[in-house]
């Protein structure tokens, strides 16, 4: 009896270990994209996107530096329009009516001026402060270039090393179906009493052992794909 309850436990277990392996499989099913894709990917990240925005304002900055020698003039002006009016009498006597006059006269009145105020100290810093601005937008330029080539280095670590574990991955799976071979025929023999249970259970902590190794690696390269779909910006598992 007891033989027997092992030898249905021990099925059972391949059962897992055969669903096991299909999952593996259906994980592998995707390629690696050509690296020069996973290059201009990473061009299309929101860094990047970040590092213009940034160059597009300090452009800004720069146009309005050189123009900053307009502040130096100012123009003015005033304008005035009106009509002056005076109110008067004459007064002749008792014997007369008063006189009243009223006289008005239109009047304009303008003025137009330009004035010039110097600074020196702007004038002649004037070009450091535009050649200040013009390695600034130079300087971030060099920054963004600098993030995009720790990315490619970043990139060409986890593509080769993908490739490294897919690469592993046949002989493992070959490894895992060699100890499931090797079971089962330790199995038959146990069950024919031709081995012990010792020598089955040996068998079977090998097939585990190789399981694992390849659920190891499985779990790695997905973890290290999901890392670069976020470096480069380009979708892999799902193609």
């Amino acid at each position: 009896m007891k033989k027997l309850f092992s030898i249905i436990f021990l099925l059972f277990a391949a059962s897992g270990l055969v669903n096991a392996q299909e999952s593996l499989e259906e994980t592998l099913k995707f390629k690696l994209p050509p690296i020069d894709t996973l290059f201009k990917g990473a061009l299309k990240s929101s860094m990047v996107e970040f590092y213009d925005i940034r160059a597009e304002g300090e452009k800004l900055l720069l146009k309005s530096e050189k123009k900053k020698w307009l502040e130096y003039f100012s123009l003015g002006g005033t304008y005035q329009y009106g009509i002056i009016g005076m109110n008067s009498y004459m007064d002749l006597g008792d014997n007369y009516p008063l006189i009243y006059q009223y006289t008005g006269q239109e009047q304009v009145f303008y003025n137009i001026g330009a004035t010039l105020r110097v600074p020196l100290d702007r004038i002649f810093d004037q070009r450091n402060r535009v050649k200040r601005q013009e390695l600034r937008i130079k300087e971030l330029s060099r920054e963004r270039d600098v993030w995009y080539d720790e990315q490619k280095a970043k990139i060409i670590d986890l593509y080769f090393k993908c490739q490294e574990m897919i690469n592993s991955y046949k002989p493992l799976l070959e490894q895992v179906l060699l100890s499931d071979e090797q079971f089962n025929q330790n199995q038959n023999d146990y069950i024919y009493g031709k081995i012990s249970i010792h020598e089955l259970n040996v068998a079977k902590g090998l097939q585990v052992q190789a399981r694992l190794q390849l659920e190891r690696l499985i779990s790695e390269l997905k973890s290290s794909v999901m890392k670069l779909e976020i470096i480069s910006n380009t979708t892999i598992l799902n193609n």
